[in-house]
């Protein structure tokens, strides 16, 4: 069977089916969510039988362009033209929103300085701030190293995006690419003077019985939209902070299909995730589902 985008004799788009449904593709940093649902559904489906595959988000849509895969998760809508040229192959693209996770900084346990607000924090990517005194006078340490996974990732993204908002990000100097979520974290736990950048997921990984975060050299930085970061008005990117549009940096996560049978193993992992099953393994994993149905009522405790 022919692989690739040109056409058949009936001009209709050739495709090797089967081998684009043996695998999915996600953001790597979406990784810990990713094979917890992955679990949940092979438990409850006899009929599984799809592998992840981890990558950056970019290249993990490029694979769903190629129809290298119909499924990939990201912190992203397909864009017009994407979708433009997934129509064009005959396939129908379905966006499924499935939860909210907060960009996550983590700081070494050793730097008591662990407030910020949103424009100190653009001035630390955009390098017009490098030195921790330039931020809190009385700090014992000295430049800021800047960690972050990988340059087509997910965060990286969402920090030219939705942080700087059209300034440009520096990436040389005290600013470093590591690769991986797991790698960021690592390296903030060896230097005192590091800020990483990760997703929330990795605050509580159901994989990693050391847990990623909490009971390391490690801790996370609460977020100010204030002009100046107090107790008060400060929120870490927590389940709560989340759901009430506390925490400033608040993004998205996507299942994104393209998988042409109703009955294809890709489509069904992608709903999957959307349903109550899908939608709590979210919930219990410390993320806020996207399809939830909340309520808040006060409690009197007598």
């Amino acid at each position: 069977m022919t692989v690739g985008l040109l056409p058949s004799c009936g001009g209709k788009p050739t495709y090797d089916y089967d081998k684009a449904a043996k695998q999915f593709a996600a953001d790597e940093s979406l990784s810990p969510i990713v094979d917890e649902e992955l679990d949940a559904f092979n438990m409850r489906n006899k009929k599984g039988n799809i592998d992840p595959l981890y990558t950056n988000e970019q290249d993990a849509i490029e694979m769903l362009l190629k129809k290298e895969t119909w499924l990939v998760f990201t912190t992203r809508r397909l864009s017009p033209n994407e979708e433009t040229i997934l129509k064009e192959q005959q396939l129908n693209p379905r966006c499924y929103p499935l939860a909210y996770d907060g960009l996550t900084l983590i700081i070494n346990k050793e730097n008591n300085d662990s407030l910020i607000t949103v424009d100190n924090f653009v001035k630390i990517l955009t390098g017009e701030v490098t030195l921790w005194k330039e931020l809190y006078p009385a700090s014992t340490l000295d430049s800021i190293r800047v960690a972050f996974d990988n340059p087509k990732s997910s965060t990286v993204r969402f920090c030219v995006d939705s942080v700087l908002q059209g300034k440009e990000m520096k990436t040389t100097g005290n600013v470093r690419a590591v690769q991986t979520s797991r790698e960021v974290v690592d390296y903030v736990e060896k230097h005192r003077n590091a800020i990483g950048i990760v997703g929330s997921i990795w605050l509580n990984d159901q994989r990693d019985t050391t847990n990623m975060v909490y009971g390391r050299n490690i801790k996370v930085m609460r977020v100010s939209n204030s002009s100046e970061a107090t107790p008060s008005n400060s929120y870490d990117p927590s389940q709560w902070n989340i759901a009430y549009n506390y925490y400033p940096f608040i993004r998205t996560i996507y299942a994104l299909v393209t998988d042409p049978r109703s009955s294809g193993v890709a489509r069904r992992l992608g709903n999957f995730c959307t349903l109550p099953d899908g939608q709590l393994v979210i919930f219990n994993a410390g993320l806020f589902p996207a399809q939830a149905d909340y309520s808040v009522r006060d409690v009197v405790i007598h």
